[in-house]
């Protein structure tokens, strides 16, 4: 298995290199270097913890996955979620809902979970030649190798997955025999049909975050731009991000018509109106609804919260859409305007809702593939 993903320095010489590196922003050394030790170990506590015993007893009910791209708001909505008290992640419960989220991208979930379940980090199995540790997945070149079906779910890959769930429930809810698991792994986008499939009893739940993809692609293309082996220009790098746009929704909407539970939150609604929002998504997860799940003044972050993490309060409008050239939305529109209208998208507004908003469900996502 480990030869499937690129080689990297030894764990304990890469995770001490985590640790005593220096934050450009500065701020106390020894408190970032104490804050980086508690998420090391809270990242790797279920491989260390007594409770890992207890993972057959773990109940897998109703897990959520939030889908998205990089950049979509998905981190802000799904913190919001876990601040429940039953909702846990990778790293922990409600007292700590500021750790990693995405197993599918770190590597010591990634050897315990399927390879149909790996994302789009660290892989050596789907290699094209142009693309270094992130892969962008829903790329019209990469898509094939990353999206999966329910026609490629099997028992064993079932049974996995299930284990590796049950390891993390047992070890970081608060009881678990009634918590739901919650994760982000972006590349999950393209797979709502597998796990449905392999967590078919379970009734998965499935959150696609939507922003604007004429804000977001240009920005995602200039914050989070892919590494590859030769020079990618800023238009190659906003032509990758919006086929991953484009492709990643469609993939959601075809999968939604045969798998239930599968909704849509528009990230400009919950910005606009943020208590609405979350109590909407609550009642379609089948949560308890609370006001201190809301970002708002006065809320303390876990301690292990890095001190660059700016993922809460206050919440920012994006970019001003005058801003962008016409060349820039000539590509995203080349890509995503279909869909994006769908989503009462455009170059010039994201139409935020009059009414408080209610998340797009089944039917809603289905009637949108048309």
């Amino acid at each position: 298995m480990s030869e499937l993903l690129h080689p990297r320095v030894a764990v304990p010489t890469r995770a001490l290199a985590y640790v005593v590196a220096r934050d450009r922003e500065g701020g106390s050394y020894a408190r970032t270097v104490a804050i980086k030790s508690v998420r090391l170990y809270r990242q790797h506590r279920w491989q260390l913890s007594p409770r890992r015993l207890l993972a057959r007893g773990a109940l897998i009910d109703r897990p959520i996955f939030l889908l998205g791209l990089p950049g979509s708001g998905a981190t802000l909505i799904g913190r919001c979620l876990r601040r429940n008290q039953q909702v846990v992640s990778m790293t922990g419960c409600s007292s700590y809902w500021t750790g990693g989220d995405e197993m599918g991208v770190t590597r010591d979930r990634m050897r315990a979970l399927p390879r149909s379940l790996w994302g789009n980090r660290w892989r050596a199995d789907v290699d094209r030649g142009t693309f270094e540790e992130w892969q962008p997945f829903a790329s019209d070149e990469l898509l094939p190798f990353h999206r999966r079906t329910a026609a490629d779910a099997t028992a064993e890959d079932s049974a996995r997955l299930r284990r590796c769930l049950r390891r993390q429930i047992a070890v970081y809810a608060r009881d678990r025999r009634a918590a739901r698991f919650l994760d982000k792994t972006h590349a999950y986008t393209v797979k709502v049909s597998l796990i449905g499939a392999l967590l078919e009893d379970a009734a998965p739940f499935f959150v696609l975050v939507l922003r604007n993809p004429y804000s977001a692609c240009p920005w995602i293309a200039r914050r989070k731009p892919y590494v590859a082996r030769r020079p990618l220009a800023y238009e190659e790098q906003l032509e990758l991000v919006a086929q991953e746009w484009a492709n990643s929704c469609q993939a959601v909407l075809d999968d939604a018509a045969g798998v239930p539970q599968v909704f849509a939150v528009r990230f400009e609604d919950f910005v606009a109106r943020p208590q609405d929002t979350v109590a909407a998504l609550c009642q379609q997860l089948e949560l308890d609804f609370d006001r201190d799940m809301v970002p708002r003044p006065g809320q303390a972050l876990p301690f292990a919260t890095l001190p660059t993490d700016r993922k809460w309060y206050p919440l920012y409008e994006d970019r001003p859409l005058d801003r962008l050239g016409s060349s820039e939305v000539e590509i995203v529109e080349r890509r995503c305007r279909r869909l994006a209208a769908r989503f009462d998208y455009s170059p010039r507004a994201s139409l935020v809702r009059a009414e408080p908003v209610e998340p797009l469900s089944l039917p809603a996502l289905a009637s949108l593939r048309s």
